[in-house]
């Protein structure tokens, strides 16, 4: 396998610079980067991970366009450099052992299977949360989601709202209590813990019982070593007006439990739409 850091070349003048980047809608990204593999064949399935960052931040010195990306693709095959890329590739062999303490950064689609669909967890954690709290007293769960949260603010008693700020306080969020909040925010903030809860539930899952790994506890704080950000919906216009996914970007640190299961992730990725640029984990040993 080989790891390359794949780059705009420099001269790429800033109107074709807009145009490029415009394609990294859909399968944009994906099939430029078909483009830097001599033997690419259209029936051939995808085999390769990428992950776009910023330049500003993974280069000491990354010029004047400090906001163009830098893609890091994994490759069985090596890249070669064409007319809009410049490639750096070294040969991707990790050697790990059980124990092993790694961190990590990942960009995912996070999704729970139910009745044969997939369903985004962040969603899927706030919408159980509130028919939950819904039902609990008694009023209807339909609607969309902002009318659903407008009647549980409308007919939440005291009791619901100290049960709010039991759960935030058990949570990541718990700071958020020594602030003034009003009933709005309790519910926001309670739903964000769900939300947060999920992630980890998710994640924990992930490695227990497919990937081999468990998430590292915080040496000083305690807590599990994960953070997530930047939850976003990206539309997918060939397949249709309503049709996307959103990603999830994780990073913290693990500990390897089963070597061979964690090599296979790395290799083959984590999660769905990799040809999206999700599911390519990023990894190096840890200082702690």
């Amino acid at each position: 396998m080989y790891l390359s850091r794949i780059r705009l070349r420099p001269e790429i003048g800033a109107t074709q610079l807009h145009h490029l980047l415009n394609d990294r809608k859909g399968y944009g990204l994906h099939r430029l980067f078909w483009g830097l593999f001599s033997d690419s064949q259209s029936n051939r399935r995808r085999d390769f991970l990428f992950r776009e960052e910023r330049a500003v931040e993974q280069l000491p010195y990354s010029g004047k366009r400090k906001a163009d990306p830098i893609y890091y693709v994994l490759s069985p095959h090596r890249p070669k450099a064409n007319a809009l890329f410049h490639v750096e590739s070294k040969p991707y062999r990790p050697a790990l052992s059980v124990g092993d303490r790694l961190s990590f950064k990942l960009r995912v689609n996070a999704v729970v299977q139910r009745d044969g669909k997939r369903h985004d967890i962040v969603m899927d954690a706030q919408n159980k949360w509130l028919n939950d709290q819904l039902q609990a007293i008694g009023q209807s769960l339909t609607g969309k989601k902002s009318a659903r949260k407008q009647r549980l603010l409308d007919h939440a008693d005291d009791l619901q709202l100290e049960q709010w700020r039991s759960v935030i306080n058990a949570g990541r969020y718990c700071q958020k209590l020594a602030q003034r909040t009003d009933r709005l925010a309790l519910m926001e903030w309670a739903i964000k813990t769900a939300e947060s809860n999920r992630v980890w539930q998710w994640w924990e899952r992930q490695g227990r019982e497919r990937h081999g790994f468990n998430i590292a506890q915080h040496p000083d704080q305690g807590g599990p070593m994960l953070d997530y950000a930047a939850y976003l919906h990206h539309p997918i216009p060939e397949k249709g007006r309503s049709a996307g996914f959103s990603t999830l970007d994780l990073s913290g640190e693990v500990l390897v439990s089963d070597a061979d299961l964690f090599t296979n992730m790395l290799m083959e990725g984590i999660g769905p739409a990799k040809a999206f640029g999700c599911g390519l984990m990023m990894v190096r040993r840890s200082n702690a």
